[in-house]
């Protein structure tokens, strides 16, 4: 154990990220310092909102540097200017967190502790976040969270209670103000957002309508999640699907593709209706974008808004505390794909943010699950 694999930029990026755009780099293992430990990489959350973090093709070039090439460009002794914690540059390494991290709950992996100096974690512990696509990970103990596999399994953390389901749960509990009785669009509803908006709407008494790609993902947000219905953008106009679905129109639209979809959905909002802005998955890689009317906004008094999860963070505990109550109460689902080995992650990704995968919270395992033993 002693060389340690890594996913790296190779280059600027346009439009749908693949293996080409990545390094897969072995590197000497890490050693912890004081205040962290070494993690054994298990899962690896992979989610649409990596790719604005990547590099675009024809940006203005944005390069990691080291040695001469960095003291020759900065003058402070190869020192390197410090990272915007939303943007990863050419040369770093792949990650699915925020560094440096935001909170305990910005972390994008789990794992098993192999090495510690920090009093809360021993070897063999399990430990959320990590933040890189790598075998193993030095971590700061005091930004990362103690796992335990008794309590929920332990890539819940990702999935059950991981970032993207609290996205969904700020949205929908501090955003949509749905009543009974009112009508929510749910885009991309088989995604690891849209799951547990669809059921938290459900669960509240409003009519739900999924979009989603594919015969067998919308069988899912009906037959699973508990819609009222759902529309296959593959198959039917979207526009056209909700005239006959919707005829009276809809109260809230919760968005998390934008794109062509977005305008389909805005043009049949009801007078005060609500267009939540969580995502634009289907403009990250530049193959679509959109343009609302401001004058329909102002005739319907509609209320648009956009949300980040990270702004919320005090909402965790309680977040957390419902979902698993729900789920050991089987109450509320959760799906999830996973693609095994490292070597997979740029693949998933890219099916991540194509919709071509199966749906469900989608990870990586890196190495064997041993808390299932």
């Amino acid at each position: 154990m002693t060389i340690n694999r890594t996913w790296r930029i190779a280059r600027p990026i346009a439009g749908l990220p693949g293996p080409a755009d990545f390094t897969l780099a072995e590197e000497p293992l890490p050693e912890p310092g004081e205040g962290q430990v070494l993690m054994r990489t298990i899962y690896i959350s992979i989610a649409p909102g990596a790719r604005p973090m990547m590099p675009y093709a024809g940006e203005e070039p944005d390069v990691a540097h080291s040695g001469e090439s960095a003291r020759n460009l900065t003058g402070a002794g190869g020192a390197e200017p410090p990272p915007n914690p939303y943007r990863i540059r050419v040369g770093e390494r792949m990650r699915s967190g925020i560094v440096p991290s935001a909170s305990p709950f910005a972390g994008g992996t789990v794992g098993q502790v192999i090495a510690s100096r920090h009093p809360r974690y021993a070897p063999g512990d399990y430990i959320f976040g990590g933040r890189y696509w790598s075998d193993y990970e030095v971590v700061d103990g005091d930004a990362s969270l103690k796992v335990d596999p008794a309590e929920l399994p332990i890539e819940a953390d990702l999935s059950l209670i991981g970032r993207s389901a609290m996205t969904g749960w700020v949205g929908w509990k501090r955003f949509c103000d749905g009543k009974p009785g009112e009508t929510i669009v749910v885009s991309a509803a088989t995604g690891s957002v849209g799951m547990v908006v669809c059921q938290l709407a459900k669960r509240a008494g409003l009519t739900v309508i999924g979009i989603a790609s594919g015969a067998e993902k919308c069988a899912y947000v009906t037959n699973e999640l508990g819609a009222d219905a759902c529309i296959d953008r593959t198959a039917e106009d979207v526009g056209t699907a909700l005239d006959r679905i919707a005829p009276g129109g809809i109260d809230i639209y919760f968005d998390n593709v934008g794109g062509f979809t977005r305008r389909k959905v805005y043009d049949r909002l009801r007078p005060f209706g609500r267009l939540i802005v969580c995502g634009m998955a289907a403009e990250y890689n530049g193959a679509e974008e959109d343009t609302l009317p401001t004058g329909v906004i102002l005739a319907k008094r509609l209320r648009i808004e956009g949300f980040v999860v990270l702004d919320f963070d005090e909402d965790y505990a309680e977040f957390r505390a419902e979902m698993a109550r729900l789920w050991h109460a089987g109450e509320i689902k959760v799906r999830q794909t996973v693609f095994e080995g490292l070597e997979s992650a740029p693949e998933a990704l890219a099916a991540c943010l194509s919709g071509e995968s199966a749906g469900g919270k989608i990870l990586v395992r890196v190495s064997p699950d041993t808390s299932l033993a």
